[in-house]
């Protein structure tokens, strides 16, 4: 549906609902008349709706301008009946921009949009409260729409933190140019469907040897970059899922699934260079034309769609035993001191309508978490790359989510290089690796033993080494 059409649509829709709590009110007034013979009921007063004093809301997101703009829409269309209320946009480029501000004294948005990433610090400092109970005052009903894992995802102290709205899972973009997945020998993987880590990376090969000069596949050399293929491996990234201590790249199973992707995806020309990426993003050698295959989620397609003649195509993540992918989850949260609570509630189920939300994913950017809309047109947009965008809808049902921490940034820093030596190396050397990458996470995730004291290398290694 065009947004034109879609606005219009919304509101007609809230034109009607007054005019029917206005024809109600006139219906309840009549139904005590009971003829000509009797007598007029005595004047009353009017029995229209108090109009409550206009209010301003603030609705906080992150994204591009672009992205901006589709909120801003969106909110530029909440109209309750009994008050008039202005919603003003804050946004910020990214979530480190925002979580910056709000670290610095910002005050935190009526509304706001935050990565569950965040939603440790968010809690932890009392900047957002519990969605469960206005949800409940409000009716909202959850049916099949929002997947259990999303929702428990956004949970702490047993309850909801925020409501579930943006989902982003990490999936296989393939450039179709360099790309022939039936011409691929031995076992072809089938577009839009899954396919093993041997069928991924013959696919790569395949690309690589029909089209010199190029690289065939950039997976990010990072926590989140090797996590799905951890977790399809029948693995796990932490030694607890409530209170991690360690990684546990080290432990056996997970040392085999690493040994195993690097030997495959680590052959000569398989992968971007440190000095390629050094020189520009890898998704932009993928527009180019120079990359064959490329980790990622649904908000680089806009940016895939203006590049003229380009012919993208998605798929889910390698399988290594168990279909599994990680990815971003963003919450639509109430600040703990938003001005008004009730209307901020209200804003919150109104953004979260499929209506509203089919507005905002219409952009392309935001996959939305609720699954009826993530499969509607809106969504799915048919007639638009990627031919295959179901693979975004049902990569949600492979997601895992890691442990709330609050120490993220610490541990990239300490581990980030780490896994890109593990990567660039030899299967031959993921086991020592992979112990320095436990080692060093416990410095970030161990108990702290004191102000001078830190752990041994054997208590390293046994935490996890």
């Amino acid at each position: 549906m065009h947004q034109g059409e879609r606005r219009s649509q919304i509101r007609t829709s809230l034109a009607a609902l007054a005019l029917l709590s206005a024809g109600c009110l006139v219906a309840a007034c009549d139904s005590h008349s009971s003829g000509a013979t009797s007598p007029s009921p005595p004047p009353t007063s009017t029995s229209v709706p108090t109009q409550l004093p206009s209010e301003t809301l603030t609705f906080g997101v992150v994204g591009s301008a672009d992205e901006v703009d589709q909120y801003r829409e969106m909110a530029s269309l909440y109209a309750p009946l009994n008050r008039q209320v202005t919603v003003r946009i804050q946004s910020w480029p990214d979530d480190a921009a925002m979580m910056a501000a709000f670290r610095q004294g910002t005050r935190v948005p009526d509304v706001l949009l935050a990565s569950r990433r965040d939603l440790s610090w968010l809690t932890d400092h009392r900047q957002v409260q519990p969605v469960d109970g206005l949800l409940d005052d409000r009716g909202f009903d959850f049916g099949d729409e929002y997947p259990r894992s999303s929702l428990t995802a956004l949970s702490s102290d047993s309850r909801l933190q925020c409501l579930p709205y943006g989902i982003a899972p990490s999936v296989i973009f393939y450039n179709k140019a360099l790309v022939k997945l039936g011409q691929v020998s031995n076992d072809p993987p089938v577009p839009g469907e899954g396919w093993s880590l041997e069928q991924f990376a013959a696919a790569a090969r395949w690309a690589v040897r029909h089209h010199p000069g190029i690289a065939g596949v950039h997976i990010d050399a990072n926590l989140a970059g090797v996590a799905p293929f951890i977790y399809s491996g029948g693995g796990d990234l932490f030694d607890d899922d409530t209170a991690p201590t360690t990684l546990t790249f080290s432990d056996e199973g997970n040392q085999k699934t690493l040994a195993r992707t690097v030997r495959l995806l680590g052959q000569p020309g398989m992968s971007l260079t440190p000095a390629q990426l050094a020189q520009r993003p890898a998704l932009d050698w993928f527009r180019q034309g120079k990359l064959a295959l490329l980790e990622g989620s649904r908000g680089i397609v806009p940016e895939l769609r203006t590049q003229l003649g380009f012919d993208f195509d998605v798929m889910p993540m390698p399988n290594l035993g168990t279909p599994a992918t990680v990815g971003g989850l963003t919450g639509l949260c109430v600040s703990q001191h938003a001005r008004d609570v009730g209307t901020a509630a209200d804003f919150l189920v109104y953004a979260s309508t499929p209506d509203a939300l089919g507005m905002v994913a219409s952009g392309g950017y935001l996959q939305p978490a609720n699954q009826t809309v993530a499969l509607s047109d809106a969504f799915q947009q048919p007639g638009r790359l990627p031919n295959h965008a179901a693979v975004f809808t049902f990569s949600v049902k492979s997601m895992v989510y890691p442990p709330l921490l609050q120490q993220w940034d610490q541990l990239d820093q300490a581990v980030d290089p780490l896994i890109e030596q593990l990567l660039r190396g030899l299967p031959r050397e993921v086991r020592r690796t992979t112990r320095h990458i436990d080692r060093a996470s416990y410095r970030v995730l161990g108990p702290k033993l004191g102000p001078s004291l830190s752990p041994s290398p054997s208590d390293a290694t046994q935490a996890g080494g």
